[in-house]
């Protein structure tokens, strides 16, 4: 893979004509779900490392060692959620709110200021959540854990 890229829309932020910043809308989150189960579903996680830990709540133990050769299932859209499945019943759910976005990329490549974590994956490609305000949430939990994420049972599709 040459260079990287970021998956957002969500990440600098959507603004409107009069400049306010926007919420990130269904249709960019759907972007981002299908590239991702176009490039990252079935990729195995070698290591996991987290820069900036205030948007990571880790319900299912410590995340860097409990995801450590797991693998991604599929990704799935629920209201403005995204929502990774991975093997052993887990699940990496986030939702970016104003400022978060995935960068996938080389292992090589500059690491960012604003990435929070990385998850290094088969063939020297990194998946890094990116969120420079870090107002974003990602949880990783298990399947059981579902229910104890704000607002997730209270989305639509």
């Amino acid at each position: 893979m040459k260079g990287s890229l970021v998956i957002d829309n969500v990440g600098d932020a959507i603004h409107s004509k009069s400049g306010e910043v926007i919420m990130p809308e269904a249709p960019d989150l759907e972007v981002i779900k299908d590239f991702l189960n176009l490039h990252v579903q079935g990729q195995s996680i070698e290591s996991a490392t987290i820069l900036r830990p205030t948007v990571l709540r880790s319900l299912a133990g410590d995340f860097p060692a409990d995801v450590q050769g797991r693998t991604f299932g599929s990704f799935q859209r629920r209201g403005k959620f995204l929502l990774g499945e991975i093997s052993g019943g887990r699940w990496l759910v986030v939702n970016p709110m104003l400022t978060g976005a995935f960068q996938y990329c080389e292992a090589k490549e500059r690491v960012q200021k604003k990435t929070c974590f990385t998850l290094s994956l088969d063939g020297d490609n990194e998946l890094r959540y990116l969120d420079d305000r870090q107002m974003g949430m990602v949880y990783y939990i298990s399947d059981d854990q579902m229910g104890q994420v704000p607002r997730l049972h209270e989305q639509g599709p």
